[in-house]
């Protein structure tokens, strides 16, 4: 997959804009741009658990928001619905995989260092016996591979307490999290330069539009009872034409006597 001439690709982002979506559609797009609550619903164990949740940031036209009854790339993990979150348009995620294609980049603004930032936030109830968050994700994107290692590293991340991730910019792939928990062997976030056991491959990306993708992962952190605030972030980096997605499921608040922050194969 090569990249598009500028012609071209704002031809497509165009096209992927108007394209209607089937309204038996299985991914269904989030068309409340305020509200987040279907996607944290659709994540969650135990709905009572989610007080709220909204977009912080969303870029201004897209679908970078959905709902799925699919089942695709192993999620399902549990129950009947996941969460979709996409830097490009996620009710495209199900469909055929064609070379040279895009995901539907959003062509959001300028933000962090970053293209088209989705940034959910989901205000959270921890019982007085709950010490432990935890969430199954799988991160795929159409970077891969021709730009692994490249200045296109499209990210996800996910912080407890407070969002402060930014990117060094467009000619720089570095991105820097303090608070994100969802971090590979080197303590980096998941992005299309991740390695070890949170690397992509084509396999892994099979039956969806994407070209590559993480294993299912299981991201964790240590939580205190009463009410928290988990941010959700994926972006574009580099810049704003192909895209990357995450699913999102079991998202659960326990009781763990070794409760790990960090990320571990699902």
């Amino acid at each position: 997959m090569n990249r598009f001439p500028r012609a071209a690709l704002a031809a497509a982002v165009l096209a992927a804009t108007m394209a209607a979506v089937p309204a038996q559609a299985k991914i269904q797009p989030i068309p409340d741009r305020e509200s987040a609550e279907d996607l944290a619903q659709a994540m969650a164990s135990d709905r009572k658990m989610v007080k709220r949740a909204f977009f912080s940031v969303v870029p201004p036209v897209g679908n970078p928001a959905a709902v799925s009854t699919t089942k695709l790339a192993d999620f399902p993990r549990r129950g009947k619905s996941y969460a979709i979150l996409s830097s490009g348009d996620a009710a495209r995620a199900g469909e055929r995989n064609r070379s040279g294609s895009l995901s539907g980049a959003n062509l959001g603004p300028l933000l962090r260092g970053t293209r088209d930032a989705v940034i959910m936030r989901v205000d959270l109830r921890v019982p007085s016996n709950a010490n432990c968050l935890s969430f199954r994700f799988r991160f795929l994107t159409d970077e891969f591979p021709e730009f692994v290692n490249d200045l296109f590293n499209d990210a996800f991340i996910a912080e407890l307490g407070n969002s402060n991730w930014a990117a060094a910019g467009p000619s720089d792939p570095t991105i820097t999290a303090p608070n994100n928990f969802a971090v590979d062997s080197q303590k980096r976030p998941i992005r299309v330069n991740s390695v070890g056991d949170t690397s992509l491959t084509k396999a892994n990306a099979k039956g969806t539009t994407y070209d590559g993708a993480t294993k299912v992962l299981r991201a964790s952190t240590e939580v205190k009872p009463g009410n928290r605030t988990l941010y959700l972030s994926i972006f574009d980096q580099g810049d704003r034409g192909y895209d990357s997605t995450v699913f999102l499921d079991r998202l659960t608040i326990s009781r763990n006597g070794s409760c790990e922050s960090g990320v571990i194969v699902d």
